[in-house]
């Protein structure tokens, strides 16, 4: 083979290798936006179980519709004034809350806020790889706005650890419902206890439904801060890992999901407390 010959299977080896190159690139890239989104999808199952959390707490009981038309009936017959569009929804809900309109608005504002912030984090990685070859500035540039994120996410994460939400408007309720049962002394025994004995139950499904609700918030919460420590380490060692370590990380994603659903309230607590305590040690100089 001549000098030429020489150089051309040169030229068609360096272009191999470089095809090569891109194709592990791409695919690295590829395997990256999958941990993205696999962080996108549970931060925004977190923020619903917050707005979820938020909307029960000032929920009225729900009744059945005959329930609700003889308590309608009882009150109107004890009400002495003029029914108004106003006091008309209270006499057929007494147990429901309005709640001021600017701060519903601004609940609402906040919540559209937090989507906003993961849902434009997310958008990042939509574009990977088509401002440069390999899009390892992009990667690289996310790596600051993901620590705010998990930060922020930590602090949510504290607030529900500390702060257990509790459904107002059901507890006020049945509280009502049993100072009645108690104050009735023309009431025989066995209608007393029979009516006791429902009001428990329903003290019990208060309980539980609080607990469900809350473990589900904090699962959420707990996993997608787990899945942004795992993004973070990701991005900022994009340069030194494999495609395979980001595959390998979005498995162990999946099994974090899993995993923490079985945990109990006291074991996600100690997992917020190990999330918290670990980006506070990451924020010092």
């Amino acid at each position: 083979m001549d000098i030429y010959g020489v150089k051309k299977q040169i030229r068609r080896g360096c272009i191999c290798a470089m095809l090569a190159l891109l194709a592990a690139c791409a695919q690295k890239a590829d395997a990256l936006k999958l941990s993205a989104h696999q962080f996108g999808v549970e931060t925004g199952q977190a923020i619903s179980a917050l707005n979820d959390l938020r909307t029960a707490q000032f929920s009225a009981p729900i009744r059945s519709r005959d329930a609700q038309q003889a308590g309608f009936i009882a009150n109107l017959a004890q009400f002495t004034g003029t029914l108004t569009a106003q006091n008309l929804p209270i006499l057929i809900n007494p147990d429901a809350i309005t709640i001021d309109p600017a701060e519903n608005a601004r609940w609402e504002h906040e919540m559209a806020n937090l989507r906003t912030q993961y849902q434009s984090f997310a958008a990042i990685f939509s574009d990977i790889g088509q401002d440069d070859i390999f899009g390892a500035s992009t990667i690289k540039a996310s790596a600051p706005l993901l620590r705010k994120l998990r930060s922020q996410l930590a602090s949510l994460a504290q607030t529900l650890g500390t702060s257990p939400p509790v459904f107002l408007v059901r507890r006020d309720a049945l509280v009502a419902s049993i100072n009645k049962i108690h104050s009735n002394s023309s009431l025989p025994e066995a209608a007393r206890t029979s009516q006791i004995k429902e009001w428990w139950q329903q003290w019990q499904n208060l309980n539980r439904d609080e607990k469900t609700a809350y473990q589900n918030a904090l699962h959420h919460f707990v996993t997608a801060g787990q899945l942004g420590e795992q993004l973070q380490n990701q991005i900022e060692n994009y340069d030194k890992i494999s495609t395979q370590t980001v595959l390998v990380g979005i498995d162990k994603g999946l099994r974090l999901v899993a995993e923490n659903r079985g945990l109990s309230e006291s074991q996600l607590k100690q997992k917020a407390r190990s999330m918290i305590d670990s980006i506070a040690k990451q924020a010092q100089p």
